[in-house]
């Protein structure tokens, strides 16, 4: 029966390839299986691998957890590091998604392109994952449960022992005689999915001894629903776009019947990576974004989000932080990431931008819109806040365009505008500013 986890690692390779793997190992036995599985195949698979160990800090043994992880990789000869966080858990909030969002936050920093990272999930967790959705009253996404696999950071997340069961885990454990640590919490029932693991899986597995594959063949159904559905709201989607992803066109939307715009609503968030409301919010977003007057500018948040209609286009952006744009910041002109979580740069080309001598006694000041503020054109004296709605920029996006300053003179607006001292010549030399990347 242990063959079966080396199996199923050999599979997961011969139709993915063998990029470097980076195993999420928490020091438990599912995890300790993984990676031991790992080093048996390493040699033969030509696997780069390493590990990760994230110390939540949240019980008394955890940094013994952490020197075991050393002391398993040492042995192993696998490299690891390990994350130490200080976690606060919210009142009201539940610590195991605390938990997970900041242990898997962490791992998508860490990773780089190429990189997978393997978590040790198996049949059982689909199985807990699945009833737990059904309880909420998940749709497909949901009942779908745990993907396979899926982007992270700049890599991949893959779960290759989903088919695999924890009884068939153990097996493996056992006749390799491995060690691993206990977390005492996985046995306290006031956590759901400990409650849903001890006492409802033993009693419907008391009506069907393969309950745990059924149900993960009821998973793996759900995701494949969903991935249909997602490639038939792809089309509609895209052409509902305004300007970019973050952009709906209220009037495309409203060409789809009722039945259809949720779905679309919800497909748009998920592009932008936006953590899906209740079926209700959605209902509720729709109303206010589609039946608002024509010149109103309905407003709706959830979350860390904020959804907003301006000029017949919804947006969906994180939510204002008016303080993150007062500071003021000097500028050298080499690529620097600001505020608005743009990487900027400028670049020196022939004819075009600000005048190179502009910038030979002082650094740029870039600075951010308060209200009030004017620049020079043409040798006219003009409001910067009709020049924003000239280009119809959202109101509550203005504050975060960056103005850059030599002085008391405004020489750029963003990469919207140069205000003055721009270069007359063609083989005059000039500063262009422009973002590069988002982050």
């Amino acid at each position: 029966m242990s063959q079966e986890v080396v199996h199923a690692l050999n599979r997961w390779f011969d139709v993915q390839g063998e990029s470097p793997v980076i195993v999420a190992y928490s020091g438990g036995r599912d995890s300790h299986v993984l990676l031991h599985a790992l080093v048996q195949i390493r040699q033969q698979r030509n696997i780069q691998l390493s590990a990760i160990h994230i110390n939540h800090g949240l019980q008394k043994a955890s940094s013994d957890w952490a020197t075991h992880c050393q002391q398993i990789c040492f042995e192993f000869q696998v490299p690891i590091k390990v994350v130490s966080l200080k976690l606060k858990i919210p009142a009201g909030s539940s610590l195991e998604e605390v938990a997970r969002q900041a242990r898997y936050q962490q791992f998508a920093l860490l990773l780089k392109k190429q990189d997978t990272l393997f978590s040790a999930h198996h049949q059982d967790d689909q199985a807990e994952t699945f009833l737990l959705q059904l309880l909420r009253g998940s749709g497909i996404k949901g009942l779908g449960a745990i993907a396979p696999i899926k982007p992270l950071g700049e890599g991949r997340l893959a779960r290759p022992l989903l088919e695999i069961s924890r009884e068939q885990i153990a097996s493996y454990a056992l006749q390799n005689q491995l060690k691993w640590v206990e977390d005492p919490s996985n046995h306290e029932l006031q956590f759901r999915r400990n409650y849903m693991r001890h006492q409802v899986l033993p009693l419907l597995k008391n009506m069907n001894p393969n309950i745990e594959a059924c149900i993960s063949r009821s998973a793996q159904h759900c995701q494949q629903a969903h991935s249909l559905l997602d490639t038939y709201l792809l089309k509609d989607t895209l052409n509902c776009l305004a300007t970019s992803n973050n952009t709906l066109k209220v009037t495309a939307l409203q060409a789809h019947c009722a039945q259809k715009q949720p779905f679309i609503l919800r497909f748009w968030f998920n592009m932008n990576g936006v953590t899906l409301p209740s079926l209700r919010k959605c209902q509720d977003i729709l109303k206010q974004m589609l039946t608002a007057k024509r010149d109103a500018n309905p407003c709706v948040f959830f979350g860390d989000w904020q959804i907003r209609r301006y000029q017949g286009v919804i947006y969906v952006d994180l939510k204002d932080e008016q303080a993150r744009f007062k500071q003021i910041q000097y500028w050298d002109l080499n690529p620097i990431q600001l505020k608005d979580g743009h990487i900027w740069q400028a670049r020196l080309v022939k004819g075009a931008g600000i005048q190179k001598a502009k910038f030979l006694t002082q650094k740029l000041a870039i600075s951010y819109r308060q209200g009030g503020e004017r620049y020079k054109q043409n040798g006219q004296t003009k409001s910067l806040k009709k020049l924003l709605q000239t280009y119809q920029i959202p109101p509550w996006q203005r504050q975060s365009i960056p103005l850059f300053y030599q002085g008391d003179e405004l020489l750029a607006v963003g990469s919207i505008l140069i205000c003055q001292e721009q270069v007359t010549l063609a083989e005059e030399q000039g500063w262009v500013i422009e973002k590069t990347s988002v982050s």
